[in-house]
């Protein structure tokens, strides 16, 4: 078998954040022309066909932290993806407490809930149809349920509240597309009155075997879900919840498997999100210091197996 090539993005990269250090190219924001670009004056054998997935292949990547180069490394120096327009990708210093550029920090682990779900209520057919690709896993997700499992069985605060949750879309074409949203309906506290009832957006991030879930992303999604719903009276939009889905793999007693890793996080109010964390003018890094934290997570097996995902 002849050896992997080595990737060719390494040098393309360095050179880009050495025109950044060298101030040409502004907030190190990285677009589609400094690409094209950089692969010409590197001589890099890469295509210039579409710049804008040219850092996406190596961020969403389970190797990210090996194809990253070492050099960067060293300077303590990441990435993360930019939207809107020809943007692609911003270098970014390590935060405080990182100790490599691309930190997998929602991993399953002992705390990780395990669940079986059945899919005999999807037929037999779509079962053997299906396909490796993130709206395939979305429509699993869907159709066994499994965001309203999560909520209703495993969220530590929402589940004694939770009244109803709805599928809405797939696939929403925003930057960044959010691969499903959902609309959750609960119940008020104590505190709140409990006739009081609050709406959350869930938005729904898709990953495959071997794909990192990306933090920035999610923050991004957000954000979006923030903007489009802003003006939404009947029901008003309280607050979102960011959910990631993945495909994994997971020793269960008869062996590996793959499986699905839901990953829930803690809901973002509105009113919150408005005064520290919308981007404004002269403040475009505000998003990113929105906290991402952990409210649950739970490793569904399916059976019996679908194709695309244990299969």
């Amino acid at each position: 078998m002849p050896p992997k090539k080595e990737s060719q993005k390494p040098k393309v990269i360095e050179h880009l954040y050495d025109l950044y250090k060298q101030g040409e190219i502004p907030d190190g924001i990285v677009t589609s022309k400094h690409i094209i670009e950089a692969i010409g004056a590197t001589n890099a054998v890469l295509g210039k066909m579409n710049p804008a997935n040219f850092v996406k292949d190596v961020i969403r990547s389970e190797n990210a932290n090996k194809i990253w180069p070492e050099s960067l490394k060293k300077k303590r120096v990441s990435a993360r993806q930019r939207y809107g327009g020809t943007r692609v990708f911003q270098f970014v210093p390590y935060v405080e407490g990182q100790d490599e550029p691309f930190p997998d920090r929602f991993l399953p682990n002992e705390k990780t809930h395990i669940h079986t779900v059945q899919s005999a209520s999807m037929s037999y057919v779509a079962r053997r149809l299906g396909r490796k690709e993130e709206t395939w896993l979305t429509q699993i997700v869907v159709n066994l349920r499994l965001i309203e499992s999560q909520l209703a069985i495993f969220s530590p605060v929402l589940r004694s509240r939770v009244r109803d949750v709805a599928h809405l879309q797939m696939g929403m074409k925003t930057q960044p597309e959010i691969d499903a949203v959902f609309l959750a309906t609960f119940a008020g506290t104590k505190k709140t009155k409990p006739e009081a009832v609050f709406h959350m957006l869930i938005t729904c991030e898709a990953k495959q075997l071997g794909q990192r879930i990306l933090e920035d992303q999610i923050k991004e999604q957000v954000a979006k879900a923030m903007y489009i719903t802003r003006k939404l009276k009947a029901p008003k939009i309280d607050a979102v919840k960011p959910v990631a889905v993945k495909i994994v793999k997971h020793e269960f007693n008869t062996g590996v498997e793959k499986a699905i890793h839901i990953v829930e996080f803690e809901h973002i109010v509105r009113e919150k999100y408005k005064s520290e964390w919308t981007n404004n003018p002269g403040s475009e890094e505000q998003l990113y210091s929105m906290p991402l934290d952990l409210a649950s997570d739970t490793i569904y097996r399916i059976m019996p197996p679908i194709s695309g995902l244990n299969a």
